[in-house]
């Protein structure tokens, strides 16, 4: 032990000297760095007579350290350290246990071979010696909390009397608590009562640091702890035969094998980049103008170059801010030139078109979506926009089918704003038009020829109610009505389900107009006829107070069916009350 302690003195010796010139150096860095560490610690004393063992196995151990930097090369290093060891041996020869908390604190010189490394590097190899001072208390398990000794006998169990007991048959087996209560010093176990729970320790070992940033290392280190005292597990040679039985403790000290991790930070500031050693390094940080050399294009021709505008499709002539957008007053999310009201008080509760949504607005909202008294369906009813229609005995046939038989071109007939569906006998007749004279009817008849229609014909209302075919010749007009399916005209319908197979007839009791559709293999039940959205989906609304729950808006436009954003309705739109 004596060659270990006087290379530690010179170790220490070296690193004060180290420390002397290093405070003349001004330009060290001289912050500290602190560090916690968790690991494992492992005991080699007596018990199992150990003197080797697995380096990874062991109790836990916890750690802090404070560092200071003597110079580029030497560190002196406090740590302080907590752990609770526990032995235990079990045998034919003796039955031996203890548990000992450990405490230490320790001065450490650290060497990181730079002299031999990279100054930039991200591991650095670590040596470490110091000294170090412990405190122990070991006790053992001997007693249940019953007070009853442990006997353990050749079969291996434990029993409350000796296997040579006179008594022995009287045993009754036991079982240990693992409760640690009685001192090893205190009960006089050793020769003395009086020795130190306390002593030095010299520590060395390795390691090595990996740098995550200029402040964060991590670390791992093995450290062997070589102390000058043998009593940390409480077994000597010179230990009672009561407490360790026939087999005598070894001559050697005990030692404790520590690895651990640690997570440490410096409190250095990082300085900014020193201009000139960029310079010497050829590292040119000045900021880039990329508007100096970028594109100067303009593509939507506001002023701002596309390199820096956000909006770079702007309306010709538009308005914007220093990003290129439209000015937008009232910071709605829609500028001004599309908000209806560009100087909102509250822009965050505004609807698609930029309109304040009110209190009343969102309660009267929630009223009709929620009417179960059909007061607010009266409202709907009195304002529903469908066509007024003329007291008229002559309508225009354009399409007439067997009951049950679909149209083969049904979207064409659904683009058609007046198109009525009448059942008489065994027939679907699919007219337009109301008109009160002939003259009026050729007209449009005219007009449906002109279309392609080749089924037209004109009817007239007879006393019984239904319309016969009046077999008049379709006179050609040259200047008739704007056509109906002009491409500027979108009907909007309302679809009410849509169904694999044929529902129950007294599902649509009460709805007139119905229109069935079959596409895709569904049969679609669609009613209503209207020239605004709004209309239709006030309309909507009707149908799902009456049940229709999975009603909806469908527009048609140019003989096909769209969609609603392709005819300029936006998402708050399908809300009559609160869409425009």
């Amino acid at each position: 032990m004596k060659p270990c302690l006087s290379a530690l003195i010179l170790f220490l010796t070296l690193g004060l000297h180290a420390k002397v010139q290093a405070q003349s150096d001004s330009s060290l860095n001289s912050t500290p760095t602190v560090g916690f560490g968790i690991g494992s610690i492992k005991l080699y004393g007596d018990l199992h007579d150990r003197k080797y063992g697995s380096p990874m196995t062991g109790n836990a151990a916890i750690s802090v350290f404070l560092k200071q930097k003597l110079n580029d090369y030497l560190a002196i290093r406090f740590t302080f350290m907590s752990a609770k060891i526990r032995g235990e041996e079990r045998s034919i020869q003796r039955n031996v246990n203890f548990e000992t908390t450990l405490r230490s604190g320790a001065v450490y010189l650290e060497y990181n071979f730079d002299h031999f490394l990279p100054k930039n590097r991200k591991i650095t190899p670590i040596v470490s010696a110091g000294l170090e001072a412990i405190k122990f208390n070991p006790k053992t398990d001997i007693a249940n909390r019953d007070g009853e000794r442990y006997n353990y006998w050749s079969d291996g169990t434990i029993r409350n009397l000796s296997e040579n007991s006179p008594n022995a048959k009287n045993a009754v087996l036991i079982q240990r608590d693992y409760n640690y209560e009685t001192d090893i010093r205190e009960i006089g176990y050793n020769p003395s009562v009086t020795y130190e729970k306390r002593a030095f320790v010299i520590p060395v070992g390795v390691g090595v640091a990996i740098k995550l940033n200029d402040q964060f290392n991590f670390r791992l280190e093995s450290m062997m702890h070589l102390s000058f005292t043998d009593y940390i597990d409480g077994v000597t040679p010179h230990s009672s035969s009561e407490f360790i039985g026939q087999k005598k403790g070894n001559a050697n000290n005990d030692h404790y094998l520590v690895n651990s991790a640690y997570l440490s930070y410096n409190f250095q500031k990082v300085a900014p980049a020193d201009p000139y050693d960029d310079y010497k390094k050829g590292i040119d940080r000045s900021p880039i103008d990329y508007l100096a050399i970028g594109n100067t294009e303009d593509y939507d021709g506001d002023g701002v170059i596309d390199l820096i505008d956000q909006c770079p499709n702007s309306p010709p002539n538009m308005v914007v801010d220093s990003v290129g957008c439209p000015i937008d007053s009232d910071g709605d999310g829609i500028p001004d030139y599309l908000d209806a009201e560009p100087f909102s008080i509250n822009p965050h509760l505004t609807n698609g078109m930029g309109i304040e949504v009110t209190d009343d607005m969102l309660y009267e909202s929630y009223l009709r979506f929620n009417d179960s008294t059909l007061k607010y369906a009266e409202v709907i009813n009195r304002s529903f926009g469908e066509r007024k229609k003329n007291a008229s005995k002559y309508r225009i046939q354009i399409e007439e089918h067997r009951s049950g038989e679909a149209p083969k071109d049904i979207g064409r007939l659904l683009s058609l704003a007046d198109m009525e569906k009448l059942e008489q006998g065994n027939n679907t007749i699919y007219t337009v038009g109301n008109y009160a004279t002939v003259s009026q009817a050729n007209a449009r008849a005219s007009e449906m020829k002109d279309l392609g229609f080749d089924k037209v014909a004109i009817l007239e209302k007879n006393e019984e109610g239904t319309y016969v075919n009046t077999n008049r010749d379709i006179i050609p007009m040259s200047n008739t009505m704007a056509s109906t399916i002009s491409k500027d005209i979108v009907v909007f319908r309302v679809q009410l389900g849509a169904f694999k197979n044929k529902p129950s007839d007294n599902l649509f009791t009460g709805i007139k107009d119905l229109i069935v559709v079959e596409e895709g293999g569904l049969l679609r039940f669609m009613t209503g006829s209207f020239d605004s959205f709004e209309s239709a989906a006030r309309y909507k609304l009707q149908m799902v107070i009456k049940g229709y729950k999975g009603a909806f808006v469908v527009p048609y436009k140019n003989g096909n069916r769209v969609t609603l954003e392709s005819v300029g309705v936006n998402v708050l739109d399908s809300n009559p009350l609160i869409g425009r």
